[in-house]
């Protein structure tokens, strides 16, 4: 899936401030963005939206904002971008206003995800940037949150596949180091180890 031959008009709340991102960044994507990278790799990194200044902008997952700059250096510092290893997509495909989905619009979304997951063939590791990331992974996988507590740097062993979690790489994570860039190295270096 491209992200700009995507459309969904599931979630009103998201619908109406679509049409208020359209007249305010005339020029920005403004749609739903799915994923990018390889959906034969056996990494699959999960964050929770398009960015309003990044992949809402850009039409890219994880592209033209400090997320994604941090995300994209972390995994070169890894040796994991250039090998074309992960494929990166979002909990919600749309931006939600305020960057704060409903739990409805999480759901709704789960559909896509699931696909998307379902997809990779090669899957082998999860990684899931954040507490919204890592519910939304267990709901599209049809695993019960019961057993799974998000917590920096958990691994959870989801039967074929291992989940590893992390905190989101938002400015304000790496802002009050809550989230480090060599916390987020030693995740993908974790990740690494699943992959034989």
């Amino acid at each position: 899936m491209r992200s700009n031959n995507f459309s969904c008009t599931l979630c009103p709340r998201i619908n109406k401030h679509f049409s208020v991102l359209k007249k305010n960044f005339p020029t920005y994507h403004n749609a739903p963005v799915t994923g990018r990278g390889n959906i034969n790799s056996k990494i699959c990194i999960v964050g929770l939206a398009p960015g309003l200044h990044g992949a809402n902008k850009t039409g890219e997952t994880f592209t033209g904002d400090f997320c994604s700059n941090i995300l994209n250096t972390s995994l070169q510092q890894s040796n994991l971008y250039h090998s074309n290893q992960f494929y990166l997509t979002n909990a919600l495909k749309c931006l939600p206003p305020y960057n704060k989905p409903l739990s409805s619009e999480i759901k709704q979304c789960s559909t896509y995800l699931s696909n998307e997951l379902s997809l990779m063939k090669n899957l082998k590791v999860i990684i899931a940037l954040g507490f919204i990331a890592h519910t939304s992974v267990l709901k599209s996988l049809q695993i019960s949150l019961k057993s799974y507590k998000f917590s920096h740097s958990s691994i959870h062993n989801l039967g074929n596949i291992h989940m590893i979690d992390s905190y989101h790489c938002s400015r304000i994570n790496i802002n009050t180091k809550k989230l480090t860039t060599n916390m987020l190295n030693m995740v993908f270096n974790q990740a690494k180890k699943y992959l034989n």
